[in-house]
């Protein structure tokens, strides 16, 4: 897959990004979007956090917990 060119991608384009349907990329990517505005449209997610939530899984460092982890543990 060729790098995204722009930095900021809506969750539809970061989740393809990933290889992911924005429904599971909601549900188990801890990245936060950057609101630039006012409402869920104006939100975007910064490639390069995304690319360093995927490196923590190749490098076996700490990975965020997932929104469902999240909600998991709290139970």
């Amino acid at each position: 897959m060729n790098p995204p060119s722009a930095r900021l991608l809506t969750k539809t384009q970061a989740a393809s990004y990933c290889g992911l349907s924005p429904a599971t990329f909601g549900g188990v990517c801890p990245v936060k979007p950057i609101a630039l505005g006012e409402g869920v449209r104006m939100h975007r997610y910064d490639v390069r956090d995304i690319d360093n939530w995927i490196d923590g899984f190749k490098t076996g460092g700490a990975v965020p917990p997932s929104k469902f982890e999240e909600l998991i543990n709290k139970l």
